[in-house]
């Protein structure tokens, strides 16, 4: 098992107080009394244009904060902003990454090359906006799709961003990779939970 959100973390990227709170909500999945896991529940925190600058997530969920952990597999450059997991489920091993929002092309590179150094591993791609609520394109989501399609390990692509929810279903050289939207924020109560 492993978590992820999609971006915006905090609604106001400066504000202090929204990162504190994240902060203490994710030391609940760290927390290895109640998961019964070493290092806590696996997972990946990908920012979204809401989190932007952003200092204050790596002042909290920085490199250091993943250092030591089993399942953290590491990072692009000197930053937090585009990292990946390692993790197995149901007998199947993973690699999850997350991208920064509106990836550059370098930080693209370097999915690349994690997800064919990892072919073995079935693999998941975060990043904050990839679709539209209509399932076409948004932001870098095509181009961060052709950069990775050839992967025929990469079976998912999981996003945010635009209030609401639908699918993509991409298919390349015999393989299906299928992108999600999810965003609930404009439900009740931010979608409840």
């Amino acid at each position: 098992r492993s978590v992820t959100g999609e971006g915006d973390i905090t609604n106001v990227g400066t504000q202090d107080i929204q990162w504190q709170r994240a902060d203490a909500a994710y030391t609940l999945l760290e927390n290895i009394t109640t998961t019964h896991l070493p290092y806590g529940i696996p997972y990946t925190i990908p920012l979204g244009n809401h989190d932007q600058p952003t200092t204050l997530f790596n002042q909290y969920f920085g490199v250091s904060r993943f250092t030591g952990r089993d399942y953290y597999g590491g990072h692009y450059s000197t930053t937090n902003n585009n990292h990946y997991v390692l993790f197995n489920a149901s007998g199947m091993s993973f690699i999850a990454i997350a991208l920064d929002y509106n990836p550059s092309t370098a930080v693209l590179n370097w999915a690349d090359d994690l997800l064919k150094t990892y072919s073995n591993r079935r693999a998941i791609v975060i990043e904050h906006c990839i679709l539209n609520v209509d399932a076409s394109w948004d932001g870098n989501g095509q181009t961060i799709y052709d950069t990775l399609k050839d992967n025929p390990n990469l079976f998912l692509m999981l996003c945010g961003h635009n209030h609401g929810e639908n699918r993509r279903t991409e298919t390349y050289h015999g393989h299906t990779i299928n992108i999600l939207l999810a965003d609930y924020q404009s439900y009740p109560e931010g979608g409840n939970g």
